[in-house]
């Protein structure tokens, strides 16, 4: 029996932190290409920043894979 896995999603959650949230609040961003560049994680961190008025101070990318079972 093999598997096969094939790229199904991603998604980022980036965590903020400001004035209004000092101990940081978490934003999920869903369909998310499955290779993700540095200077396009750059533009989205600074689009966030500028739009929320918060830092970001970090993020988790989750890509999820269908398995198949041949």
């Amino acid at each position: 029996m093999s598997m096969s896995r094939k790229f199904k999603a991603a998604k980022i959650q980036l965590t903020l932190v400001g004035e209004k949230h000092p101990k940081g609040v978490k934003h999920v961003l869903n369909n998310v290409s499955e290779n993700v560049s540095e200077e396009q994680f750059k533009l989205l961190s600074s689009a966030m920043e500028i739009l929320t008025t918060e830092k970001v101070i970090g993020a988790d990318v989750v890509n999820t894979q269908s398995i198949s079972l041949v």
